[in-house]
């Protein structure tokens, strides 16, 4: 019998050494691979970025003072308590409203669970909530800030309540009041580890923006909606036609604050909240099903990579959509744990589950169309899954019961944005789907233009697809810039859960089933937003992003996987040498991630005064116009079409405008649509279209144009060109350019671009301090009828 048990226990005993050395394997093989590359869009080599780590964690606690330095000081996080302010506001409301929604929907879900919840419920009712505002033109602050009061008195009253009873029923049963659940050690650890990564979040978030798809649509719409005082489509940016719950967001921001320009901070700071709002879900998920260390190691995991800080400080819809991927799988793992426990009985419980996961699912597509395919449709898939899979009777039923009970969720929250396309453009997808159901205003040349910049990448044939999976799942893992080496260096190792063990207590085996159907789960989400993106995208690396949430429950669960073997197989020895080693990696890692987050995370202002950071942010182009403008300098009547550029939210003045994607303005102002060979109309209509719009300047950004008109680009269209300018002033429309400063107007030619100006524009080659240059920006006046004569 001692020779069974000596046996027995050095069977044990190899089995957690092996455990332990493929575990170290693999995180420290992996961590080796992830330093080896070159950053793909920022040419160095991460290893050389361990150098200047000590150097820029001292700068960012003291920077330096150089001469020509921008100003900076702790004084100025003052400047930013308006916008923190009005951000907590809506926070606030948001949770109140979700939180009253979570009581019709009776889920009983309690602590972190429902605050999570509640914010992701209430974040999507307030953006339905300013949509439905400016549609009816009644965007004031009053009826938000009504709202946002009547919901935290509601919610309050109701907490106090409930809070009664349960202290009651306590007293009666054990004679103590009720207490609520302690955090344990490695959770407040957490807490403490990321609040700076989240304090530097959140300072980049209320910084001008200065990236492209942001500057152009993300805040450019909400802008022109916010100074028109109703929401209505803008037929001049395509983009403002997607569903937009994260910019209903930044508009609340601008209709608080009072003003577009400072209120867009506001607004930002509020879209940054959804990153800690995704590490409150991946906690409280880890938590529920895992333990409290593993939930805890994931939001850590997730605050501290280098991805949630880009997409927290730059407006993306990302960061909203990243965190309902998580939230509706959260939900449906929920209700897939009512079923198994009821049986799918048609109770309210495990109803309100699949209607919560539709709103969650419906809430990713709102913030993005990728979320249909990303989201909705597995989510959907899972539901049935699960009702088909646990039904003992009546199946057909009761799944149909759940499919329509999600579809409602889902059209509750995608719907109004669905409805608003289909009132004011006759396709409910605009502008996807043309051959299918058209669009107002919409050209098959245009639907082409459209479907060649955003279509799925192509390839010959499905050997050349395979042979680029591994080269993708590469760059998904491991090669991008803000890639962070805990996400899958330590998910891998969840899959030690899924070991099953014949030495455990039949409650741990049925625990640890549990534990493992939901692993898999997980695991094929994260297959499907890897393959969805793959086949279906053009392959632009930030659409991957979103993912990331659900990698990070895997990495905080890896992280923990020695608590998947049973009680008296954790042996000391073997968990202290993994906590050491994997606690070593896990700070390296986020002294990189800071590194990486500091140098190429994006434009932070930090501590910058506000105006010297929005003279960064804005172009000196633009900043020049707008100081013409304001002085002065430039009739108080300007307003000026721009040809070829629509980075216009930092512009102050009067403008108008369009994407690459809509139909040229001017063109259409000037052209002749009777004739097809460019052919102008004739001065006295031109003149008049002018007059009717109160066009008083032409602003042609040839350097724009020209960058959509190289190989492989959008396209322009060819009706612009210098010799069309040049005609209209010699008709008397147009009058001489404006002296721009040089530095505006002119730029160094290169032989590439030397070649593409000679076949298309010679007329723009002129040097530029006695080098080859060319023009790259033209501001023309347009002449009144006096002018003219």
């Amino acid at each position: 019998m001692a020779r069974k048990t000596t046996i027995a226990s050095a069977k044990r005993s190899g089995i957690r050494s092996l455990d332990l050395v493929i575990a170290l394997a693999w995180l420290i093989g992996f961590s080796i691979w992830f330093q080896s590359f070159v950053l793909p869009n920022n040419p160095v080599g991460r290893r050389l970025l361990w150098e200047a780590i000590p150097y820029d964690i001292m700068d960012l606690i003291d920077p330096r003072d150089q001469a020509g330095s921008l100003p900076w000081s702790w004084f100025f996080l003052l400047q930013r308590i308006p916008f923190i302010t009005i951000a907590i506001a809506i926070w606030i409301g948001a949770w109140s409203i979700g939180s009253l929604g979570l009581r019709v929907l009776d889920p009983r879900i309690r602590g972190a669970e429902r605050h999570f919840f509640s914010l992701c419920l209430g974040l999507s009712i307030v953006s339905l909530v300013m949509l439905s505002l400016g549609v009816c033109g009644c965007m004031s602050r009053w009826p938000l800030m009504a709202l946002f009061v009547a919901s935290v008195i509601a919610e309050t009253v109701n907490r106090r309540r409930l809070q009664a009873d349960i202290n009651s029923v306590a007293q009666m049963s054990n004679g103590h009041g009720f207490v609520g659940p302690r955090r344990s050690r490695a959770a407040w650890i957490a807490v403490l580890v990321v609040a700076p990564f989240v304090f530097v979040q959140l300072l980049g978030a209320m910084s001008p923006q200065t990236d492209y798809d942001v500057v152009e649509y993300h805040l450019g719409g909400p802008k022109e909606w916010f100074q028109q005082g109703h929401i209505s489509r803008l037929p001049h940016n395509v983009y403002t036609s997607f569903p937009f719950l994260s910019e209903m967001l930044t508009l609340a921001g601008m209709v608080l604050y009072g003003d577009w320009q400072w209120g867009a901070l506001a607004g930002q700071a509020t879209i940054a909240g959804f990153a800690p709002l995704t590490a409150l879900g991946l906690f409280a998920a880890g938590r529920r099903w895992f333990s409290e260390g593993g939930g805890a190691l994931a939001a850590l995991v997730y605050l501290t990579s280098p991805w949630t800080y880009r997409i927290s400080i730059i407006a993306y819809a990302e960061g909203g959509l990243a965190c309902y991927v998580f939230a509706a799988l959260f939900a449906t793992l929920l209700f897939r744990d009512q079923c198994l426990n009821r049986e799918l009985e048609l109770t309210r419980r495990p109803i309100t589950l699949a209607l919560l996961s539709g709103l969650l699912a419906g809430s990713a597509m709102a913030c993005k169309y990728t979320g249909l395919y990303a989201v909705v449709l597995p989510i959907g898939f899972l539901l049935i899954w699960v009702a088909v899979s646990v039904v003992r009777k009546g199946w057909r039923k009761q799944t149909a019961i759940i499919g329509l009970v999600y579809s409602m969720g889902v059209g509750v929250a995608i719907g109004p944005w669905l409805l608003k396309n289909t009132i004011e453009t006759g396709n409910p997808v605009y502008p996807l789907a043309y051959r299918i159901f058209g669009g107002k205003s919409r050209t098959e040349e245009l639907d082409a233009k459209w479907c060649k910049a955003h279509a799925a990448k192509s390839y010959s044939n499905w050997k050349d697809r395979l042979n680029d999976l591994p080269v993708k799942l590469t760059d998904v893992a491991a090669k991008n810039d803000w890639h962070s080496p805990l996400m899958f260096g330590l998910a891998p190792l969840s899959l030690f859960w899924c070991r099953r063990r014949r030495d455990q207590h039949r409650t741990d085996r049925s625990r640890l089933t549990s534990q493992q159907a939901i692993l898999g789960i997980v695991w094929l989400y994260v297959a499907w937003q890897f393959f969805s993106w793959w086949i279906f995208t053009h392959l632009i690396d930030r659409f991957y992003v979103p993912m990331f949430s659900a990698v990070a429950l895997l990495a905080g669960i890896g992280a923990r996987w020695w608590e998947s073997l049973a009680t008296d197989l954790c042996f000391n020895r073997e968990r202290t040498i993994w906590n050491w080693v994997s606690g070593g990696v896990i700070v390296a890692s986020m002294f990189y991630n800071a590194e990486i987050m500091l140098r190429l995370g994006g434009f932070n202002a930090g501590r910058l005064d506000l105006k010297s950071a929005l003279d960064i942010a804005v172009s000196p182009r633009l900043r020049w116009l707008n100081d013409e403008y304001e002085s002065g300098r430039l009739p108080r009547n300007t307003k000026i079409l721009c040809v070829g550029e629509a980075l216009m939210f930092h512009a102050r003045y009067p403008y108008r405008y369009e994407t690459v994607f809509d139909a040229s303005l001017f063109e259409g102002l000037c052209a002749d649509s009777n004739s097809h060979d460019g052919r102008l109309k004739s001065a006295a209509q031109i003149r008049a279209e002018f007059h009717r719009l109160g066009i008083t300047h032409i602003d042609v950004n040839w350097a724009e144009i020209l960058r959509f008109r190289q190989p492989g680009n959008y396209g322009f269209t060819d009706f612009v060109h210098p010799d069309r300018f040049a005609e209209l002033q010699r008709m008397g429309i147009l009058g001489p350019p404006l002296n721009l400063p040089i530095g505006l107007s002119r730029s160094a030619l290169d032989s590439g671009l030397r070649q593409q100006l000679s076949q298309w524009a010679p007329s723009l080659i002129t040097t530029l301090s006695g080098e080859p240059g060319y023009v790259t920006d033209q501001i023309f006046p347009v002449l009144d009828t006096s002018e003219a004569r």
